[in-house]
């Protein structure tokens, strides 16, 4: 699939979620118009030195009912990238992401995420890299910058399309940020003003209007969705209605909410393990009982 058919103006995409992410939870948000999907942060070093069955090929396993899809990677060595997203592909993913915005401390300690934007040379040779060795199309997710004195989104975005980007996911805040304060979509209208490959915008989508605001104010060419969807798959189907020009879904009862959060535990414990299933879903029932006027009861039950 090229770029231009995975990444769509009309459809919000969904964001690449640590310990949310995983193929069961893709494939309902597939459900709901979610395109595409992708997977969590994958360790390069993980998926080339550990055993074939551990939890690093799980994360990479998917159905085909959730493509497109994309595999995201991190890691800072160029070579141990390279040799993941090659060894990947056998995998038949439809594009390969690369991590240079996660904030998260242990992944910044290993000079990962974020903290790739500290190192754009380095970033760009590890972009260069794999679309040498890819088959299909590779991406960039980013954030604005290291921290509010050092925004570089624009520079590291034209280096990674000079590289061979296909395209650049851009989450408008910096890694000293994490994900408190507010998201600054300027910085997405000025990456896209200043790349010709296509731009994702991610960051503050959290209703369906706000995906629209997103498109006419920065220019980018598709939205993408994460936090907002975690216990909210709905949330892709309100997208695509209101970009359609349609009327809205209503907020889905406790009970809609109960029987879809009851099928993703059956659907974990049939294709994992129980044990997993009850403690991953432990979250989910929290947040599928977010906003509900019975949340309370909603988790009793």
């Amino acid at each position: 699939m090229t770029i231009s058919e995975i990444f769509l103006r009309d459809r919000a995409a969904f964001a690449p979620l640590a310990g949310v992410s995983c193929s069961v939870f893709r494939r309902i948000c597939r459900e709901f118009g979610a395109q595409p999907v992708m997977t969590e942060m994958v360790s390069a070093d993980g998926m080339l030195h550990r055993g074939s069955y551990d939890k690093t090929s799980r994360m990479l396993t998917f159905h085909e009912s959730e493509r497109p899809i994309g595999f995201q990677f991190f890691g800072s060595d160029p070579d141990i990238m390279a040799a993941a997203a090659e060894r990947s592909i056998e995998r038949k993913p439809d594009f390969i992401d690369i991590n240079a915005g996660c904030p998260v401390r242990k992944v910044i300690a290993k000079n990962a995420g974020s903290a790739l934007l500290r190192t754009p040379a380095l970033l760009e040779e590890i972009v260069h890299r794999i679309v040498r060795v890819s088959t299909v199309p590779v991406t960039v997710k980013i954030r604005s910058g290291w921290d509010h004195g050092s925004i570089n989104a624009v520079t590291v975005s034209r280096m990674c399309a000079d590289a061979g980007a296909a395209a650049v996911i851009v989450h408008p805040r910096t890694r000293s940020q994490g994900f408190g304060g507010k998201s600054d979509w300027t910085v997405i209208r000025a990456v896209k003003e200043a790349v010709t490959v296509p731009v994702i915008g991610s960051g503050d989508i959290t209703t369906p209007d706000d995906a629209v605001r997103m498109l006419n104010e920065t220019g980018c060419d598709a939205v993408m969705i994460g936090r907002r969807a975690m216990g909210n798959p709905w949330i892709f189907r309100q997208v695509d209605e209101r970009l359609a020009g349609r009327d809205v879904s209503p907020v889905p009862t406790v009970d809609i909410r109960l029987d879809l959060a009851l099928r993703q535990l059956d659907m974990l414990a049939e294709e994992v393990s129980e044990r997993f299933a009850v403690l991953n879903m432990r979250k989910f029932f929290g947040w599928y009982s977010r906003g509900a006027r019975d949340g309370a009861s909603f988790r009793q039950e």
